[in-house]
């Protein structure tokens, strides 16, 4: 059976109501456990509520690099930065597919300051980026006028900003929403046949 790991973004850990929702709604859809991996620094902010941001993203690599086998075959999901962080294991690990939940192609209000080479580093590895239209990490428009890599393929979610509240006039519940993404996880990874 493929090993599913989920990483969190920096400001949330898995115990967020989004990444608690995801989880759960993507499990039933695939009838597969995902294993989520919580970074030191949000085990210390979770345990001492003090916010604080995380280390800087080469020992975050390193971190996450060192907790799993190398040669296991593997998907990793990742939310915000932490799809930064599985674009960077493909260089290292046996990674058959990344999925990013609002991949942060630039900090807010900085697209000069892009972060597109964390997708190069994917290299080959079927990578799909679910992002909200509205994602001011991110938006349509910006991310439409770049060149991405051919591995990369990105699904818009209508009215979606980067933690996929979507705005009242498109009619659609968290749940639905949920579904949403879900649905085209579990499309993405039917037609690579990583799972049944």
């Amino acid at each position: 059976m493929m090993k599913l790991y989920l990483l969190h973004g920096s400001g949330a850990g898995h115990q967020s109501d989004f990444l608690t929702r995801f989880k759960a709604c993507l499990e039933a859809d695939l009838n597969i456990q995902i294993e989520p991996i919580t970074l030191e620094y949000m085990k210390d902010m979770e345990h001492t509520g003090t916010k604080r941001p995380p280390p800087r993203l080469p020992k975050l690599v390193e971190e996450v690099a060192a907790s799993l086998d190398r040669n296991e075959p593997m998907i990793l999901l990742g939310k915000s930065m932490g799809s930064r962080i599985i674009a960077e294991l493909c260089q290292t690990h046996n990674v058959k597919a990344c999925i990013a939940l609002g991949f942060p192609f630039y900090p807010a209000k900085k697209p000069e300051k892009h972060r597109l080479v964390n997708l190069a580093s994917s290299e080959n590895v079927p990578y799909l980026i679910l992002q909200g239209t509205r994602d001011a990490l991110g938006d349509r428009v910006w991310v439409s006028q770049q060149q991405l890599p051919s591995n990369i393929d990105i699904q818009w979610i209508e009215g979606a900003d980067h933690d996929f509240h979507v705005l009242k006039r498109y009619n659609k519940s968290p749940d639905q929403v949920m579904e949403c993404l879900s649905g085209h996880i579990k499309a993405f990874l039917t037609g690579l046949k990583l799972i049944l």
